[in-house]
């Protein structure tokens, strides 16, 4: 068995622990969207799962084949859960007291692009579809430029798709964030493959400057557009690939020696707060999953908040507060769920470990 890559688990843990900041934002709080730290929040945390996601659908066969992924599992683990999960916050909902930005009806949930905030699975089953669809191309491709053009043909078609559909498919097959986050999946599928000159580029101070210029130049325009007078939907979207590709060599060159150094062997434990986000990140799916039943009214404090002119120290300190305690409690849920089988892989998506044998 490979050993497991603890800086990714690290980096989907920050992720999802930035997800669950953000809602408290944007759902509990309510109409502070346009606060800057919000806006880095939202830029951010999708971008790793796809990439990390990207890197872990590559597989290598003999002869350097592209090996090709099997749906069926994926659907159990990602389409499953999602459609439970959301089901069931349709029913909690109007008890949860929040005034959710999303459509959170029937019609949210099969029409909606967000899906009542459970997008995100069917967007990353959708992709694994695509990444299945190409992976024979993918095996002809003896270097990164190959890749690369079958990467940019099959990104064009998802576009094409995107224009030429009737609103309410592109909307029901949430196809524009399909679109979105293929490019930064097809990104961590390229550096698996590439692996050697990938981990070169982390490995590189300079990488690692241009790196954060770029995400900074792009990050300000991505969130605060109407600032600058060449902006426009092709600008954009250019942007945004390149914001994803930086924050990807960002979060692994940063991530990774810190994950080095807390989990050497010649560590007699591994260092807390790596291991605390490397734990989160193991159960990062769950969480997305069950977090939503535990965000509750904030607006209170919006009024102070505002007041604080929504400076980015002051809502971070509050969110991540609030953050923690709402992970907490879905990470609870989600252990209470692994003793039922069932209910596990409906809401979850994971299936309970068995249990050893008890041998007399």
């Amino acid at each position: 068995m490979k050993p497991r890559l603890h800086y990714f688990d690290m980096l989907k843990g920050i992720a999802i622990f930035m997800v669950v900041m953000g809602h408290v934002l944007t759902m509990c709080v309510r109409e502070i969207d346009r606060a800057a730290i919000f806006k880095f929040i939202g830029e951010v945390h999708m971008p790793l799962f796809f990439f990390i996601s990207g890197w872990m659908a590559m597989r290598l066969g003999e002869g350097g084949n592209v090996a090709t992924p099997s749906l069926l599992p994926r659907a159990k683990r990602l389409l499953l859960p999602m459609l439970g999960a959301s089901t069931l916050w349709l029913y909690y909902f109007p008890l949860s007291g929040l005034e959710s930005p999303l459509v959170s009806t029937w019609e949210g949930l099969w029409s909606n692009e967000w899906k009542n905030g459970y997008w995100f699975t069917l967007v990353l089953f959708e992709i694994f579809a695509v990444y299945a669809a190409i992976t024979p191309l993918l095996s002809r491709c003896r270097n990164v430029w190959g890749g690369i053009a079958v990467t940019a043909a099959a990104w064009a078609v998802l576009l094409a798709c995107q224009a030429i559909m009737p609103p309410m498919w592109v909307g029901i097959s949430s196809l524009g964030l399909a679109a979105t986050f293929f490019p930064i999946f097809m990104a961590g599928a390229l550096a698996k493959k590439h692996k050697d000159g990938f981990g070169r580029i982390c490995e590189s101070s300079g990488a690692l400057t241009a790196a954060l210029i770029v995400t900074a130049f792009c990050l300000a325009f991505v969130c605060w557009p109407w600032k600058y007078g060449f902006a426009n939907e092709y600008n954009l979207i250019a942007a945004r690939v390149i914001l994803h590709l930086s924050l990807a060599v960002i979060a692994v060159a940063t991530v990774k020696p810190w994950s080095e150094r807390a989990f050497s062997p010649e560590r007699p434990a591994p260092g807390r707060l790596a291991d605390m986000w490397r734990f989160i990140g193991t159960r990062s799916l769950s969480v997305y999953l069950l977090h939503y039943f535990f965000l509750f009214p904030l607006g209170a404090a919006r009024p102070a908040l505002e007041a604080l002119g929504l400076s980015f120290t002051p809502l971070f300190v509050f969110s991540a507060t609030v953050a923690a305690a709402i992970v907490a409690f879905a990470l609870c849920a989600d252990y209470i769920l692994s003793f039922s089988k069932p209910l596990s892989l409906l809401l979850t998506g994971s299936e309970p470990p068995k249990q050893p044998s008890v041998t007399k």
